[in-house]
């Protein structure tokens, strides 16, 4: 089993102060099979199934309705339709469906490509420093990436791979991914963060990265992460409306853990979304990539070393590539729940962390800094900062969500909230590509 050696002493360290309930398994998101893409709702409003037990009333805005004496339909539309810039709902990737109900997910288009070796890959497309041709495709804007393609180390590998188009394809890639490791996670004890050990379902190799800088096409770099590879189409094509349990195990083997369908003839893809927060909005972003086995392993991405070169710490100093990404270890659980709660409610509305995503409950709950609409510094590369209450708030019932960045801040600047082993809050050493999909709010 993989362990990160960058975290390995913090996660020593935090076992004492990490808050939670014992796990014994860790309830995978590969049970989600025979999956087809939902329609979207006509006022994208989330619309899930009365019997499917997705009642955390504090992740997704409730019916504006609600509380009055109309239907749903008589309400005005969002503002955000007229200015993005308003409440939401908002889409922030726009070359790409939204598919909302129990598993939010999105569906994207999908690129084939052949790499160095003459292999065969597919991979998508979310982000670009270009703002012109990010507005032509509907991907994510991100100037940042620009300063994400530059060197750390002593060899002076970059954090982009340098490349050209060709034939209107990137031409001869030569970072790939290996799929066939089984994703794995064993709990800690007596907390499940940190974890014993982790095994990301995917690995790339130390030449894969997904970002890539065009060098016969400005420079600029894209967000281009590789999503199924070593595998023909017409395998693929099988999977169009879904995955059948029983050719699963199979299928991980070269797909990305995040996939829910794929589909080469049709130039799709259908992704599993991920739920966190960004200045008290409610959002969903993709995991793809992470430099660290921990990260890449809980979320379902690929672990790639080579992100590990983007430099880190910065935030939104000159010429940084990254924006900062706040992820709590100990928050509430939903084993935390008094009995008796209101309609018979499972989901602890305060719940959040690493405790409760290892325990299966779902997302940690993140905090994304700068999203498009919002801020201009957005990149789809987050520097994580890892914080946990410290008892002295956990006794005293100060812990509570947090969803916001500047409530991290202040909470961590009044002592509230440290880094794992006690330590002033700051940056863990660790980079996630989780481009930003869609705002509720």
């Amino acid at each position: 089993m993989l362990v990160s050696e960058t975290l390995f002493p913090l996660l020593t360290l935090c076992a004492s102060l990490a808050q939670g309930v014992q796990a014994s398994v860790l309830p995978g998101r590969r049970n989600r099979v025979h999956l087809k893409p939902h329609k979207r709702q006509m006022s994208n409003q989330f619309n899930p199934l009365p019997d499917s037990g997705f009642d955390d009333p504090t992740v997704q805005i409730a019916d504006p309705a609600f509380g009055t004496a109309i239907q749903a339909g008589y309400q005005g539309p969002m503002a955000s339709y007229e200015d993005h810039a308003l409440v939401g709902p908002v889409d922030l990737l726009r070359n790409g469906q939204v598919n909302f109900g129990v598993t939010p997910n999105f569906t994207t288009p999908l690129y084939f490509g052949v790499s160095a070796n003459k292999s065969s890959y597919w991979y998508i497309v979310t982000d670009s420093s270009d703002e012109g041709n990010a507005r032509q495709l509907g991907v994510n804007f991100a100037p940042k990436l620009r300063f994400a393609a530059q060197g750390r180390t002593p060899e002076e590998t970059l954090g982009a791979e340098q490349l050209n188009i060709v034939n209107n394809t990137i031409y001869g890639r030569k970072g790939m991914v290996d799929f066939s490791p089984v994703r794995n996670i064993v709990p800690g004890s007596p907390e499940p963060f940190p974890p014993k050990s982790v095994q990301p379902g995917s690995v790339g190799d130390e030449f894969y990265t997904p970002l890539v800088q065009l060098m016969n096409a400005g420079w600029e770099v894209w967000n281009a992460p590789i999503v199924a590879g070593d595998v023909d189409e017409d395998y693929l094509n099988q999977f169009c409306d879904g995955i059948p349990q029983d050719q699963l195990a199979e299928f991980r083997s070269h797909v990305h853990d995040q996939v829910l369908a794929i589909c080469p003839r049709e130039e799709t893809v259908t992704l599993s979304t991920i739920h966190g927060f960004s200045f008290s909005k409610s959002v969903l972003y993709l995991i793809a990539d992470g430099s660290d086995p921990l990260p890449a392993t809980l979320d379902g991405g690929t672990y790639a070393p080579r992100l590990s070169h983007v430099k880190l710490g910065d935030d939104d100093a000159l010429f940084s590539g990254i924006e900062r990404f706040f992820v709590n270890t100990n928050g509430y659980t939903d084993h935390d729940l008094p009995q008796g709660a209101p309609n018979n409610e499972t989901h602890h509305p305060w719940r959040q962390g690493l405790n409760s995503a290892i325990l299966g409950e779902g997302n940690p709950l993140n905090i994304l800094g700068a999203i498009p609409t919002v801020a201009y510094d957005y990149s789809p590369l987050w520097d994580f900062n890892l914080w946990t209450w410290t008892n002295y708030s956990i006794e005293n019932g100060i812990r509570t969500r947090l969803t916001g960045e500047f409530e991290v801040l202040g909470m961590a600047a009044a002592g509230y909230v440290t880094n794992p082993d006690g330590s002033p809050l700051g940056d863990a050493g660790i980079v996630n590509n989780c481009p930003v999909i869609h705002r509720f709010l």
